[in-house]
């Protein structure tokens, strides 16, 4: 949903600087790939230190680059469909290098494969139901998209390393990811009602 309302004022703050890039001939696909490149770094990097703040911190750097590589392609002229495609697949590839990681730091690996399986779904169900019918991304305002899934999963991660609580003995970045496995899979739930609608009304 945060995408969705908030999807213009975000292109418009990468403008700038996708001119600048534009002007100097980068690519819109290099941006496009640096973000997987820079993750598995940086994930690499945090399973090796366990450092949660400095980790987050990078994530939020190259975080940005999900919305520059478009930015630059409409500054550029050279928005493509394979654009799109390629920047859709490397988000599934940033998302599960991430959460693969915060598995192996904090050994919370069962709600962490939870979690990923509902993004993942999320994505999925969203796309499978384009092979049905004709659907608009502006048809799909759900409650986990990606920036809500990134945004709660960043919070918890830090809440989890620098709160003391504990509930039921647990951190908070376990009940975050608690939370984050329940409502990735009622998402999945929402855009199946969504397209079972989408499919009988224009199939």
């Amino acid at each position: 949903m945060l995408t969705s309302r908030y999807k213009a004022v975000i292109n418009r703050g990468f403008e700038p600087l996708a001119a600048g890039l534009a002007r100097a001939g980068i690519p819109p696909a290099a941006i496009t790939l640096a973000g997987p490149l820079l993750t598995s770094l940086v994930c690499l990097w945090f399973v090796r230190t366990r450092a949660v703040l400095p980790f987050c911190a990078a994530m939020v750097v190259v975080g940005c680059l999900d919305g520059l590589d478009g930015a630059l392609a409409r500054a550029g002229g050279r928005v493509t469909k394979f654009g799109a495609y390629l920047d859709a697949l490397c988000d599934r590839y940033v998302e599960g290098m991430v959460v693969l990681a915060a598995a192996a730091v904090t050994g919370y690996w069962l709600l962490s494969m939870a979690a990923l399986t509902g993004a993942l779904l999320v994505s999925y169900a969203k796309a499978r139901a384009a092979m049905e019918v004709p659907v608009s991304n502006l048809e799909w305002p759900d409650l986990m998209e990606r920036a809500e899934r990134s945004l709660l999963f960043g919070a918890g991660l830090v809440a989890g390393a620098v709160v003391p609580w504990a509930p039921l003995g647990r951190d908070l970045f376990w009940w975050t990811l608690a939370l984050l496995a329940l409502l990735t899979h009622l998402t999945v739930l929402q855009r199946a009602l969504r397209a079972r609608r989408f499919i009988r009304e224009r199939g």
